[in-house]
């Protein structure tokens, strides 16, 4: 550094071997897309309040084991957060407001407001099948594939 000189450098850090906190969790976009779909989403309880109000009930609502599969998974991250140390955590929170101000950007779009809705519909596990599965073939076909 030459004398006279305004510059001010930053010291060279030695890499701690710690993992960045963006690896432990999931990917901010897709955090904050469900996270704008569970704020968005209205409940079933209202939406069926005024027309039929005790048809269903909500431990069997379908709707209702759909959202706590998103709660669950924002709680999820939330306990990430928490195990994290501060430094990490001052990075997701930055990267997660960053995602969540794009986000809320696309879903002023109806189009991108249905495809990420779809996105997160397709996180959800598939349904469990009950009874026994029945597979049917072709009176035609001689082998596995022939009607293909």
């Amino acid at each position: 550094k030459k004398e006279g000189s305004s510059t001010i450098t930053r010291p060279q850090v030695a890499p701690t071997g710690r993992s960045s906190g963006l690896s432990i969790s999931m990917d901010p976009l897709l955090t904050a897309n469900l996270q704008a779909f569970v704020a968005h989403r209205p409940t079933a309880a209202a939406q069926r309040s005024v027309s039929l109000p005790g048809l269903r009930s909500t431990a069997n609502d379908l709707g209702a084991t759909r959202r706590d599969f998103e709660r669950q998974k924002l709680l999820e991250q939330r306990r990430k957060r928490g195990s994290m140390v501060f430094m990490d955590r001052m990075e997701v929170d930055a990267s997660k407001r960053a995602a969540l101000q794009q986000v809320s950007a696309m879903r002023q779009d109806a189009d991108r407001r249905l495809q990420l809705d779809r996105m997160v519909e397709r996180m959800r596990p598939a349904p469990e099948k009950k009874g026994p599965i029945v597979t049917t073939y072709g009176a035609i076909c001689l082998w596995e594939g022939h009607n293909r």
